[in-house]
C-alpha cells in the first residue's frame, strides 16, 4: 500500500546537495507530482535533480528492512500510517544528534527557510501555502523533543480521518525508543550513503 506523503522533511533537506535549487527540489518532493519530462516544463533542471532525489530516498528508505521492522513496533491501528510516524520518529534521532548540535541546525533550518522565501518562483502552489505555517510554526525544529513529535502528530491528525491514527503515536516512540534507535543506527548510515551515490552517478 503507498504510504500517506513523508514528513521526514528534515532528512530530506539534509541530504540535499549544498545549493538553493537543491533545497527546494528535496523538499517539493512531496509537493510537486508528475513525470520528470513534466516537471522540467514547470521547474528549473537543478529543481528537478532535487525532486527525484527525494523520490529515490522515499523508495530507498520503504525497501529498507530495518524500515519494515520499525514500522511493526507501532501499534496495529497506526499500521496504514507508519511510514510517516517512523518518518518523524527518524527525524527526532537526525535532530537530537545533529552535527555541531542545536545551534548548528537552527542556523541549517534558518537557511533552509531563507531559501525557500526567496524562490517563491520555484515553489508548487501547495508549498506555497503552507510555507508560512511551516515557518511560524517551525515544523522542522519541532522534531528535537517528545512534546514536538506530538505537536507534529497532532497536526497531522487534522488532515482527514484516516489521518487521526498518528495521534498520540509518540507513546510508540516512548515504548520502543531503544529499539527504534538501534535500527536507526543500521538505516541512517546507509540511506546517507545511497543518497551520496545517487547523486554521483548522475553527475
Amino acid at each position: 500500500m503507498q504510504r500517506f506523503t513523508s514528513l521526514n522533511f528534515l532528512a530530506h533537506l539534509y541530504l540535499a546537495e549544498p545549493t538553493d535549487e537543491s533545497l527546494v527540489g528535496n523538499l517539493l518532493g512531496d509537493f510537486a507530482k508528475g513525470l520528470p519530462v513534466t516537471l522540467e516544463k514547470r521547474f528549473p533542471q537543478a529543481v528537478v535533480r532535487g525532486i527525484l532525489q527525494h523520490r529515490a530516498v522515499d523508495a530507498f528508505t520503504d525497501a529498507h528492512p530495518t524500515f519494515s521492522q520499525a514500522r511493526r513496533l507501532l501499534s496495529p491501528h497506526r499500521t496504514r500510517l507508519a511510514g510517516i510516524v517512523v518518518d518523524v520518529f527518524y527525524d527526532y534521532f537526525l535532530s537530537t544528534r545533529w552535527p555541531g548540535g542545536d545551534e548548528a541546525r537552527q542556523e541549517f533550518i534558518d537557511r533552509c527557510h531563507q531559501t525557500l522565501l526567496a524562490h517563491d518562483e520555484w515553489l508548487s502552489p501547495q508549498l506555497r501555502a503552507v510555507l508560512p505555517r511551516m515557518i511560524s510554526e517551525n515544523w522542522l525544529g519541532s522534531y528535537s523533543s517528545i512534546g514536538g513529535l506530538a505537536l507534529t502528530f497532532r497536526r497531522v491528525a487534522t488532515r482527514s480521518p484516516v489521518a487521526a491514527g498518528v495521534l498520540a503515536a509518540e507513546e510508540d516512540f516512548v515504548k520502543n525508543r531503544e529499539e527504534l534507535e538501534m535500527l536507526y543506527d543500521e538505516f541512517f548510515p546507509d540511506l546517507e550513503n545511497f543518497s551520496r551515490q545517487w547523486l554521483k552517478d548522475r553527475d
